[in-house]
């Protein structure tokens, strides 16, 4: 299908949607506005989450007690051959304070074997007590913050930096690869990975790829303090493959569960979800022997470390029991969880915190959240090392055949039509081959390609696609 023909046949979506929804097919809750990206009540929208997605996305701020008065935080840096008690000694912290700080971060980070140029920020008040310590974590997005105890020892809070979210969209043909090929056009390669999640099961990306194939991507972008930070999710994607198109959308139903399905509503996630977070990139793949970053010897690794920042939702791979849900050395906190189909174990490793109610014995459901990311017991940085146990085998979570599961049926799938149908109309919207475009909001449809006579029949949502160096000019 040609860009005019998904441009048409997006535009006619849309009206259908539209005058569906407001004949009353699925009541008041929801009504289609006239603007891509704006968040209001039950309005449709197509960033990453709907408001029940943002709140399970979001780590609860915390609300740090002030300093006392003449306590102020300092950037503490580790010199060459300098161990973490000498360096907290030339701040004349305390013994007692440094050892105690030591022993409260040791699930996180070991302060024995620091390395020069480390930073830290500390506050130390009267007779050298360590008021607070708080350092980065390895992602540019989250970081660790000690606060002492009024009975001594330290309370961690695991925290994100606030982010700036943007929409972004990509267009392309392949020719060597889809990996190359995003890199022509300027795309994250790690949208690669991402595609093959949600229609892995549909087109084998190893196998299948033949030059001429295109694509078309929407997809989230996180940015702190004006610099890119890592990929988010993809809202929308088509593949177009030996001339069959496939296209799949980003849902969150109305437990606040993601899942991607195709232009009926039918779910390509199967029984068993291939990567149970959203996350920005695999640090670390399933193999029977890699050199382990943290004890420098040659190990197997029976998972797939996926990177992301702390506090990121992490979901049930599939309908089951939790057998475990507790702190162990290497694993750090973690969950394993026994699913409906018997043969099946799943694992979740570095957890910073389990969602609430989640312990031994527990009953859970595929998509629900059963914690949250962290950088627990041998993690050199925030992610999940999720795993899968097949009859007791240890099996790659990324190459498992299994059956579908359940379709979008009832009201949400009016929700479902209308989101898709502006996530097809922000595709359509641009040419056939692109850089990461962002999809601007609540501005005229003026791209110098579009013929104005094709939208003059039609009143359509207001959609501006905007090339990054015209942003960057402004």
């Amino acid at each position: 299908m040609n860009r005019r023909n998904l441009l048409v046949a997006a535009i006619v979506l849309i009206g259908v949607t539209v005058a569906v929804m407001r004949g009353g097919a699925v009541g008041t809750s929801l009504e289609m506005t006239d603007t891509i990206g704006v968040v209001e009540d039950h309005d449709v929208d197509l960033s990453a989450s709907t408001a029940a997605d943002s709140a399970a996305n979001t780590v609860v701020a915390v609300v740090h007690d002030d300093l006392p008065d003449g306590v102020t935080e300092s950037e503490l840096v580790i010199g060459r051959h300098e161990t973490f008690y000498d360096a907290m000694r030339r701040l004349d912290a305390g013994h007692r304070d440094i050892m105690a700080l030591v022993a409260a971060c040791r699930p996180y980070r070991n302060l024995e074997k620091i390395r020069g140029g480390q930073t830290y920020r500390v506050a130390v008040g009267d007779e050298g007590r360590v008021r607070r310590m708080r350092f980065d974590l390895d992602d540019d997005e989250s970081y660790l913050v000690f606060d002492s105890e009024a009975e001594g020892g330290y309370h961690v809070h695991m925290m994100t930096y606030p982010v700036d979210r943007q929409i972004r969209v990509v267009s392309g043909r392949v020719d060597l690869s889809l990996f190359q090929s995003l890199q022509d056009v300027g795309a994250p390669t790690a949208l690669a990975s991402k595609m093959n999640d949600i229609m892995g099961w549909e087109v084998d990306f190893r196998r299948d790829v033949r030059a001429g194939d295109s694509f078309r991507i929407l997809y989230e972008e996180i940015h702190r303090d004006g610099h890119f930070v890592r990929t988010g999710p993809i809202m929308a994607m088509e593949y177009v493959n030996r001339d069959v198109t496939h296209r799949g959308y980003r849902f969150v139903d109305n437990e606040g569960s993601p899942g991607y399905y195709d232009d009926s509503g039918r779910n390509l996630e199967k029984q068993l979800m291939r990567s149970p977070v959203e996350y920005s990139r695999i640090s670390s793949g399933f193999s029977p022997r890699r050199l382990h970053p943290i004890h420098k010897r040659w190990m197997s690794h029976y998972g797939v470390d996926y990177a992301a920042p702390v506090g990121t939702p992490v979901r049930a791979a599939g309908s089951g029991v939790v057998l475990d849900a507790r702190f162990k050395q290497h694993n750090g906190r973690f969950v394993r969880i026994k699913h409906t189909n018997q043969s099946y174990e799943t694992y979740y490793l570095h957890l910073s915190r389990f969602a609430e109610g989640i312990k031994k014995g527990t009953k859970v459901r595929q998509g629900q959240v059963i914690g949250y990311v962290g950088a627990t017991g041998d993690a050199t940085g925030p992610c999940l090392d999720f795993r899968v146990k097949v009859d007791g085998y240890w099996k790659d979570p990324r190459k498992l055949k299994l059956p579908p599961a359940a379709p979008i049926s009832g009201e949400a799938l009016a929700s479902f039509r209308a989101q898709k149908a502006l996530a097809v109309y922000s595709m359509a919207s641009a040419p056939d081959i692109c850089t990461p475009m962002t999809v601007r909001h609540g501005m005229p449809l003026t791209p110098p390609w579009l013929e104005t006579s094709l939208l003059a029949p039609a009143r359509t949502p207001s959609v501006t696609v905007a090339s990054a160096s015209a942003n960057a000019a402004r």
